[in-house]
C-alpha cells in the first residue's frame, strides 16, 4: 500500500515587546501527523491495528508573555490550545474469539487545552563571589477531551497520557566548581486508551496510571 502525500502546512507567529525585557507572542499554525511504521506494526499480540488507520490533522494556537526582571527573575507563561482530527490512540475491541484486544487506528477528534509556566529565580547577585543559588518552577495544567468520535464510549472522555497537572520544582546550590542540584516532580494519573479503562484486563496494557511522585539529587 502506497500514500502519496502533497501539502502545504501554514502557520503565523507575532512578537510584540511591551518593554525592553517583556514580550508577549501568538502562534497559530496547522499540523499534521502522518501513519508511522510504529503505528501499523505489531509487536504485542494483545494489539491489532484499524485497517483503515489515516492521517491526523489539525492545529495549534499559543499565545502567552515572557521576559524578565533585573536578571533576577525569569518567567515565561503560556496558554495553548491543539486540535487533533482524527487522532490516533488505543480502543478496546472484542475480537471474534471474545478476547478483548487493544487496536490501534482513528479515535476521534480530541481538543486539549493547557496553561505551561515557567519561573527562575537567580540570587547570584545577593551572595558573595563564587557562590551559586538558583530556584525554579515548572507548571503544566492540562484539560482534555475528545469531542467527537464514532467509537462507542468515547465521547467526552479524556485524551490518554495527557496527566492533569505535571510540577517540577528545582534548586541549584553551589560554590565555585561544585553544584548540587535538586529536583522534585509530581505527575497525576493518566489513562492509558480512549476508553477510560480504570481497571487493567489480562493484556496488561490498559488500566489507568496513578500519580506519582519523583526527587533527583545529582551532585557535581
Amino acid at each position: 500500500q502506497d500514500n502519496v502525500r502533497e501539502f502545504v502546512l501554514v502557520g503565523l507567529g507575532t512578537t510584540y515587546k511591551i518593554h525592553k525585557n517583556t514580550q508577549l507572542y501568538s502562534n497559530l499554525s496547522q499540523n499534521y501527523r502522518s501513519v508511522t511504521f510504529s503505528d501499523i506494526s505489531i509487536v504485542n499480540p494483545a494489539f491489532t491495528i484499524n485497517p483503515n488507520i489515516k492521517d491526523e490533522n489539525g492545529y495549534t494556537l499559543d499565545f502567552g508573555f515572557r521576559g524578565d526582571v533585573g536578571n533576577i527573575v525569569y518567567y515565561d507563561i503560556t496558554f495553548f490550545n491543539l486540535i487533533y482530527n482524527d487522532r490516533i490512540g488505543f480502543v478496546q475491541q472484542i475480537a471474534e474469539d471474545g478476547n478483548v484486544k487493544s487496536e490501534r487506528g482513528n479515535v476521534g477528534d480530541a481538543n486539549i487545552i493547557g496553561l505551561e509556566s515557567l519561573l527562575d529565580f537567580n540570587f547570584q547577585s545577593f551572595l558573595p563571589e563564587y557562590y551559586k543559588l538558583r530556584t525554579y518552577i515548572n507548571t503544566s495544567f492540562i484539560a482534555s477531551e475528545y469531542v467527537n468520535s464514532d467509537v462507542n464510549g468515547v465521547q467526552g472522555n479524556n485524551v490518554e497520557f495527557i496527566p492533569r497537572r505535571n510540577i517540577k520544582i528545582g534548586l541549584k546550590i553551589g560554590y565555585k566548581n561544585i553544584t548540587t542540584n535538586v529536583q522534585y516532580t509530581y505527575v497525576s494519573q493518566q489513562y492509558t486508551d480512549a476508553s477510560n479503562a480504570i481497571e487493567s484486563n489480562l493484556s496488561g496494557v490498559i488500566g489507568i496510571i496513578p500519580s506519582y511522585n519523583i526527587l533527583d539529587l545529582g551532585f557535581n
